[in-house]
């Protein structure tokens, strides 16, 4: 599409599409350059000045990639473009910039249909959710302190922070520049060279997809297991030497909880986005509040804490439990706690089409969530391993959680300490529940928008109904209930097999990561006259950081297919990297399909304006 000028008199900014479609915006907050004769800002020239082929740009001159909005042209100076500024124009701060997301989402192809009601806040607490760290419950004691102790915890913790904060640098400029909440695969449909990019779209696209709903499963698997361990904990040698071990419930009884907090959470996805912006925003100060609460408790009840030596420099390999004797392999293996609760910051592309000020608040919140994510996290690890009273009996089948959370056994410790009884754990374990619901909960909902995009560019089957919104809360509804189906369907499974969900887990920080990686491999390739940042851009430092966050991606996807026990056996073997061998080529298979693959009817993405 191209832009025509702006008419003064009624303060209307005019847009027409390749076809001739003439629409109409009610602008006026973007019209203070033209009035006073300033030259538009650097993000008005994708639409004003770019040459439209097939309602996408044609390829910068002297450059093999192509990208659908992109315009080589500019009138501004470097430092302007840095700064989104050019002359008098000054972009519109999230008071007045309303109407110039909805002009924006234009200039990317889209009109907008979504509901624009978040604030940064909002974004950033979906984000914040979805990242939450109250997923080490297990993984404390099954992946930090069993794969070389304290050192592999903490520190692996912060090495996984500053990483990730790399990665999500790289997508938060992506992000500002096409804030879109296609995201991932528009990004890569955008950089990629024009004779691959669509299949590099699609590539993207469904390795996206499919890690989310792999994430949800989990979170969602994570939360009916705490649930059981909550019951078991509450009836611990509570109900007489009948029943001393206190109540297990059955597997059956486990997919109950999981199918019931999978319809609550879809329903409540389903009715208000004021709802979800006020449940986002209670989850966020719930994970920053109450777990700064829960770790000043923890000092102040455990009747000994353990020396710094202890936390910052202990070092227990374990290699007598799974049987790895590398100090290198086996702190490798011990970053997977981290980087596994590290993961799923494009919550925040997700919803950027919500997001008032989408360019500035939608990048922001999207860093913001892993710095939220990281400092509380590590407040979190290092109160826990402060307090740890019993390294041997976190994981303990025998202990007051039957083995299941390493996180919540310590907390009964702290108590059992003190008071000779670990029941007040019991309170306190609900935090982490309260947190896990909350999760679960926003992950669902940035999924659902992200299956929403993916139809409305046609790469879903049943893209027609998957792209539909409800008429009264203009929310993905049948994205979002076709989601939670997907995310039942992986997680009833892990109930009655504890190996697949270990599978699952880790092929979708692997689907993930990968689909992170390639807009942002992509990105190296181009340079200022390829790629206009936006208001949130990197400078010169955008390629370096795109470098080391590839080198990060590709060394984690590694390590998530690595064994984690010696010898091998069919029990113990990682089938991370056959099931995404199996994704990769589900999604070739998709493609390639002679008749119905989407080589014949998919172009990327699809302008819906007329």
């Amino acid at each position: 599409m191209a832009s025509g000028p702006p008419v003064e008199g009624n303060r209307t900014l005019v847009i027409t599409s390749q076809r001739g479609q003439v629409y109409p915006f009610e602008a006026a907050a973007k019209l203070e350059a033209y009035q006073t004769g300033a030259k538009p800002a650097p993000q008005q020239l994708h639409a004003l000045h770019a040459q439209h082929h097939n309602g996408h740009a044609a390829p910068t001159k002297g450059s093999s990639f192509a990208s659908p909005y992109f315009g080589s042209n500019s009138f501004t100076s470097k430092k302007q473009q840095k700064s989104g500024r050019a002359g008098g124009g000054q972009p519109p701060r999230a008071s007045r910039a309303g109407k110039w997301d909805e002009v924006k989402l234009w200039q990317l192809g889209y009109r907008q249909e979504l509901q624009r009601k978040f604030s940064m806040l909002n974004n950033l607490a979906i984000g914040t959710s979805v990242l939450s760290f109250f997923a080490i419950n297990d993984t404390y004691g099954t992946q930090g302190m069993a794969y070389g102790g304290p050192v592999s915890a903490v520190w692996g913790w912060l090495i996984c922070s500053a990483f990730s904060l790399c990665v999500a640098l790289c997508l938060a400029e992506l992000l500002s520049a096409l804030p879109t909440s296609g995201g991932i695969y528009y990004w890569s449909f955008s950089l990629a060279p024009r004779r691959h990019r669509t299949l590099v779209c699609w590539m993207a696209g469904w390795l996206n997809l499919l890690g989310q709903v792999a994430f949800t499963a989990g979170l969602e698997y994570t939360l009916a297991q705490g649930v059981a361990t909550a019951v078991f904990m509450q009836t611990h040698g509570a109900a007489g030497a009948a029943n001393s071990d206190g109540v297990r419930l059955s597997r059956t009884a486990i997919l109950g909880v999981l199918a019931a907090m999978l319809l609550t959470h879809a329903a409540l996805n389903s009715l208000s986005i004021h709802l979800t912006s006020f449940l986002a925003t209670t989850s966020f100060f719930w994970h920053v509040i109450a777990t700064l609460a829960l770790c000043i408790s923890m000092m102040l009840i455990a009747p000994k804490l353990n020396s710094p030596d202890f936390v910052f420099t202990m070092w227990t390999p374990n290699s007598q439990v799974h049987g790895i004797t590398s100090p290198a392999y086996i702190f490798l293996l011990g970053l997977l706690m981290s980087q596994w609760t590290i993961m799923g910051y494009d919550a925040a592309i997700h919803v950027v089409e919500e997001t008032i000020d989408a360019e500035n608040a939608g990048a922001r919140a999207l860093v913001g969530s892993v710095v939220v994510t990281s400092g509380v996290g590590f407040c979190l690890i290092i109160c826990l391993t402060f307090a740890l009273q019993n390294e041997a009996n976190l994981l303990n089948p025998h202990n007051a959680t039957g083995g299941q959370s390493a996180m919540i056994q310590l907390l009964w410790d702290v108590f059992a300490a003190r008071y000779g009884t670990g029941y007040g754990a019991v309170g306190l374990s609900y935090v982490s529940l309260v947190g896990l619901f909350f999760a679960a909960y926003a992950s669902l909902c940035a999924n659902a928008r992200m299956l929403y995009a993916f139809s409305r560019d046609g790469a879903m089957p049943g893209a027609r109904l998957w792209r539909r919104l409800a008429p009264a809360s203009r929310l993905p509804v049948s994205a979002t209930w076709l989601m939670a189906l997907l995310a039942a369907l992986l997680a009833v499974p892990c109930i009655y097999n504890d190996l697949l969900f270990a599978t699952i887990s880790a092929g979708s920080v692997v689907a993930l990561s990968l689909s992170y990686g390639i807009p942002i491999f992509l990105r190296i390739f181009h340079d200022q006259y390829s790629f206009l940042p936006g208001p949130f851009n990197l400078g010169r430092m955008s390629k370096p950081l795109a470098v080391v966050a590839c080198i990060w991606i590709l060394l984690t996807s590694v390590v998530f297919v690595l064994p984690t026990t010696y010898p091998i056996t069919p029990g113990s073997a990682n089938y991370t990297a056959p099931l995404i061998v199996a994704v990769l080529a589900l999604a070739a298979v998709l493609f390639y399909a002679p008749g119905f693959g989407g080589r014949q009817w998919f172009t990327g993405p699809a302008p819906n304006l007329e």
